[in-house]
């Protein structure tokens, strides 16, 4: 994991690097403003630790036990359990984020279910135009068909008659 330097630093001027942190998180204007900050600060092993630190927490909110996590995320226990005690002690940061991603995850999967209704029902409508339209095509070549031979059927009495 990741150290503190052990130089020192005034904590009031480190209160003042977090708060700079913290707002410049806030300030950010977009998902891919934040990806770039966080990719620029962070390591790419730091982010995906934190990334799996953010879903071992949703997945214990979840109710997921610990051979679940571990095997679903490749984590040890001590690192499950940690994040435990944070959900045990506090964790209001983690509970407010697994909310506000399962509002966005619910939006989404009914977007999906709206998108899927609507795709079944423009297909149904148009296998049903082409079935209705078929049906029509079908009684339409019938009844011409019909008439066709209603027609050779009269001229060839007519010629019939004729040579009679």
């Amino acid at each position: 994991m990741t150290k503190l330097s052990r130089k020192y630093i005034d904590p009031e001027d480190m209160g003042l690097y977090v708060n700079n942190f913290w707002s410049a998180l806030t300030l950010m204007s977009s998902k891919g403003d934040i990806k770039l900050l966080v990719k620029d600060l962070f390591t790419h092993t730091e982010y995906k630790m934190l990334s799996k630190r953010l879903e071992i927490g949703r997945l214990l909110l979840q109710g997921q036990d610990y051979q679940t996590i571990e095997k679903r995320l490749r984590v040890t226990p001590v690192t499950i359990s940690r994040i435990s005690n944070v959900l045990a002690e506090k964790g209001n940061g983690l509970r407010i984020a697994h909310q506000k991603l399962n509002q966005i995850e619910e939006k989404y999967q009914k977007r999906q279910r709206e998108r899927t209704k609507n795709l079944e029902n423009a297909f149904r409508k148009k296998t049903q135009r082409k079935t209705l339209g078929g049906a029509l095509l079908k009684l339409g070549a019938q009844a011409l068909d019909k008439k066709i031979s209603e027609v050779i059927k009269s001229r060839s009495a007519k010629k019939r008659l004729e040579l009679d």
